[in-house]
């Protein structure tokens, strides 16, 4: 196993513990986007694509005139990839200040929030409702439990679309099947595609799960 893979894997074992997952990712951030990069990364070109299939097929727009939310930003890479595809209204939040740090100097995002917990509920830290929320990377072992859908839920206007990537040891070692049968049930999201074992890195696939939300009966 690489040095790269090795930490990568390091960050599984971190059981969703909000200070183990900064400290982690503040000592990383500086050699992320290399660390990826060497596993062949392909998530964020993935989860890219699949907001412009959104972006036609769903919202009718095209990709300049909707507003994005990357949730789980990191250093920016999805970021990059909407930018390339014709996204120009892109905001982004993570959990680390040092990733939103690296993240900024891209240039690529209107505004940028550090500290967003997706495992607690709190209030959203962008006023703004959006059209499209992508969240690559961030549905991983030792990171978000399940119900984080229902919080990112909470950034999207009425009949807004999230596009999530779950890696498939995540998805075969956590409830995310059930869980998100019961945020349908709740009517809080609505599942209108998946697209199953799709490159995401060198060691694994992962599934890609597009929701409409929808409004939460009374």
């Amino acid at each position: 196993m690489s040095n790269s893979e090795s930490t990568i894997h390091a960050s599984h074992g971190l059981d969703g513990d909000t200070s183990k997952l900064e400290k982690y990712y503040a000592d990383w951030a500086s050699r992320y986007d290399d660390d990826v990069r060497r596993e062949e990364y392909g998530g964020p070109r993935a989860i890219a694509s699949m907001a412009v299939m959104v972006a036609d097929s769903f919202l009718g727009r095209a990709p300049k005139a909707i507003r994005v939310l990357d949730a789980g930003c990191g250093t920016g890479l999805a970021g990059l990839e909407l930018k390339r595809k014709g996204f120009e209204a892109i905001d982004g939040f993570d959990l680390s200040q040092e990733m939103c740090d690296i993240a900024n100097d891209t240039g690529v995002y209107r505004e940028l929030a550090a500290n967003v917990d997706l495992n607690v509920d709190q209030a959203p830290v962008f006023a703004r409702g959006y059209d499209l929320i992508v969240c690559c990377g961030v549905f991983t072992l030792g990171h978000v439990e399940p119900d984080g859908l229902k919080r990112l839920a909470s950034y999207l206007s009425d009949g807004g679309y999230l596009i999530v990537s779950t890696r498939k040891s995540y998805f075969e070692g956590t409830d995310f099947d059930s869980a998100t049968a019961r945020i349908e049930a709740e009517g809080v999201l609505e599942r209108v595609a998946t697209l199953k074992n799709a490159a995401y890195i060198a060691e694994e696939g992962a599934h890609y799960w597009i929701y409409r939300k929808g409004s939460k009966p009374n």
